[in-house]
């Protein structure tokens, strides 16, 4: 279990800014969550190679299927890096769903999905994604 010392490092990821700046303003006041960047998914790139290493990253999909394999191909550098991932999309879209199901992400939702209940799935991806680190050691 993560300890009440250690906050949930959380990243955003979307291709529109407005979204980003929702997102930071639903989950700022969140007890025990850091959001430590808010970062279309060119920027994200780069930070998946940095030593960022957050913990959870809400990755926002487009509807565009030509970046669909783009943001598949993010999912599975984000995973590689110790990250966890939660897709998500405006509108349900069974292809991309298995896609970045395949490629590791953790989770796939809705972006209308309430607060306490995206908290909640944060935290839950965080700890599971905890354990498993813990497990392989």
């Amino acid at each position: 279990m993560l300890s009440l010392m250690e906050p949930i490092r959380l990243i955003i990821i979307d291709q529109h800014t407005g979204v980003r700046a929702a997102l930071r303003v639903r989950l700022d006041s969140a007890l025990g969550i850091t959001i430590v960047g808010s970062v279309n998914a060119d920027e994200a790139r780069q930070l998946a190679q940095s030593d960022l290493q957050p913990d959870v990253a809400l990755l926002g999909l487009t509807g565009q299927n030509d970046e669909l394999k783009e943001m598949v191909e993010l999912v599975e550098q984000l995973v590689q890096g110790g990250t966890a991932v939660l897709a998500l999309s405006s509108y349900i879209d069974v292809m991309a769903r298995e896609l970045v199901l395949a490629a590791g992400a953790s989770d796939y939702r809705l972006k209308n999905i309430n607060t306490p209940e995206l908290i909640a799935e944060i935290r839950l991806l965080a700890e599971n994604h905890h354990q498993e680190r813990q497990d392989r050691f």
